[in-house]
């Protein structure tokens, strides 16, 4: 690499690192929230747009994204630590006994409705079983199987505060599904050369998967549970984030899974600074998220109508497969659930994870393929058509109840 195209790449990589400070600010949410707007339709857009340029005019080549895979990687595992501490299963204690079954009956219809979809649609266009068919119908279902709460102030306005935890609690533990998954695709589908003198069957990958995130969780615990410094954790949180991406990206295992499982062992061993801990997680998720959003621009080809006709299956398969799940939630809940028109419409939003489980996609082997660049325009355009009609409905609610809703808030991230 010359001196002018490592200039243009340092050039371009501070803006975009720029862009997702700015994005984060709170001043800058709460302006997104005022207008209704998402962080994909506002902050998150341009940085979208940044990645596609940048990649388009050769910005950043092929070689140099491949250069940044220990960056992104790192991303990748902080936001699957993020995810991981959300997963306290001492909190189920607190939940109703049939929150598990409810929880698969809203999560399974969507997975297997948009794996059905996608998988017809892809077929039709070309995309056969020895191309990556299974791969990548099985990330899309991963993608179709997390959710975001809606504006739950307007929509559970008439029901008892239990009911929006119960509902937020199922986005936070449908990320479960999208992470099995993302496992099996990462022990399915390995790359072309086997790491070092490792030969495992692919069941053994995914316990391997399995044992370096508890491991790895393990050994930051021992590590933490003794340190009165908020620098000194902060030091070795970074480190531990560093091992885990690093580990499972040197087995080419799934980075968020990883992360994801070593967050979960935090997130459940008695750790008396763990509110501290996810604070500091979170102080810097949404920044990473957006430099997700540019990162898949990178990735994004949105001039093939292909992806958008996937798009558009992808959108109205997960839809129609969430109001099934919620049907069958609300029958089992017995009266504490909302309806399920209500219920679908809370689960609809699709969560910031979808955009870390389609990024997963685009660096495996075989990234250049046309399904691939498809499928990322399938994510990108589900969420906004998803968006688009969850908020034409919440502002169609206000209109009838006739109350000061205020705006409507988007949690795409």
């Amino acid at each position: 690499m010359d001196r002018y195209q490592l200039a243009r790449v340092v050039i371009g990589l501070a803006v975009a690192v720029a862009l997702a400070v700015v994005g984060a600010l709170p001043g800058v949410r709460r302006w997104q929230q005022k207008f209704g707007l998402s962080v994909l339709a506002a902050s998150g857009f341009p940085l979208l747009l940044l990645g596609f340029a940048f990649h388009e005019f050769g910005v950043l080549s092929d070689r140099t994204l491949a250069d940044l895979r220990p960056l992104y990687e790192f991303g990748l595992g902080w936001i699957g630590m993020v995810v991981g501490m959300q997963l306290n299963f001492r909190r189920l204690d607190e939940l109703p006994r049939w929150f598990m079954t409810a929880l698969a009956m809203v999560s399974v219809p969507p997975t297997l409705l948009a794996a059905i979809g996608c998988g017809l649609t892809l077929g039709a266009l070309g995309v056969f079983y020895g191309s990556g068919l299974l791969r990548d119908v099985l990330v899309l279902a991963a993608c179709a199987a997390v959710s975001a709460p809606a504006n739950l102030n307007l929509l559970l306005r008439h029901r008892p505060p239990a009911t929006a935890e119960i509902v937020r609690a199922m986005t936070r533990f449908d990320q479960i599904a999208a992470f099995v998954l993302l496992a099996l695709v990462a022990s399915l589908f390995r790359p072309g050369l086997e790491v070092g003198l490792w030969r495992l069957p692919r069941s053994g990958w995914f316990l391997v998967t399995m044992g370096v995130g508890f491991l790895v969780g393990a050994v930051m615990y021992l590590l933490l549970r003794r340190v009165e410094s908020r620098t000194e954790e902060l030091s070795l949180m970074l480190g531990g984030i560093a091992l885990a991406a690093g580990t499972a990206g040197y087995l080419a295992l799934s980075v968020p899974l990883v992360g994801a499982l070593a967050g979960a062992v935090m997130a459940n061993v008695p750790y008396r600074e763990r509110p501290r801990l996810e604070a500091m997680l979170g102080d810097v998720e949404h920044t990473i998220y957006l430099l997700m959003l540019f990162l898949i621009g990178t990735a994004w080809w949105p001039f093939e109508w292909q992806g958008w006709l996937l798009g558009v299956v992808f959108a109205l398969t997960r839809g129609y497969g969430k109001l099934l799940g919620a049907r069958a939630a609300v029958r089992l809940a017995t009266g504490e659930l909302p309806a399920p028109p209500t219920l679908a419409l809370a689960l609809l939003p699709e969560s910031a994870i979808a955009i870390v489980v389609i990024f997963t996609l685009a660096t495996l082997e075989g990234e250049t393929l046309p399904a691939v660049r498809w499928g990322v325009n399938a994510v990108i355009v589900g969420s906004i058509l998803t968006e688009i009609f969850v908020q034409a409905i919440q502002r169609r609610e206000a209109r009838l109840a006739g109350e000061q809703t205020g705006p409507v808030v988007s949690h795409f991230v």
